[in-house]
């Protein structure tokens, strides 16, 4: 009879995939979440500076400013959570966008918001320069 000398136990391999998988699926559903949220981040950055671009022009209008940072985050796939607002303050067009973030892991925020501030364009005739 010949017997073999183990360092692991019977049922240790076991108790080892137990421990192991649960750690590893959590690990990976925290990497898959922020990355969600980043891209929402993203996604929100990018709708608010195209819709302040567009209201600080010399021609820029509200309205055509808050469509345009809808259309884009709707172009992108993102749900938006209410209207994006716009303000001016001592020349400068300031547009907030709050977009939703899909939840893998409950515990992570479900929604973020970003915002842009660009100066009013101020056209100037060449004949008043």
């Amino acid at each position: 009879m010949t017997t073999t000398n183990s360092t692991i136990d019977r049922g240790d391999t076991v108790v080892q995939v137990v421990i192991a998988v649960p750690i590893v699926l959590t690990l990976l559903l925290i990497a898959v979440q922020a990355m969600l949220f980043m891209h929402s981040a993203h996604i929100a950055t990018l709708s608010a500076a195209k819709g302040a671009s567009i209201a600080a022009s010399a021609d820029g209008e509200i309205v055509s400013a808050i469509d345009t940072a809808t259309r884009t985050a709707a172009e992108l796939g993102a749900q938006l959570i209410g209207t994006p607002s716009l303000t001016v303050n001592n020349g400068f067009v300031v547009m907030r966008v709050r977009v939703a973030v899909p939840n893998v892991a409950s515990f992570f925020p479900s929604s973020v918001e970003r915002g842009s501030e660009e100066p009013l364009e101020d056209f100037v005739p060449e004949d008043e320069r």
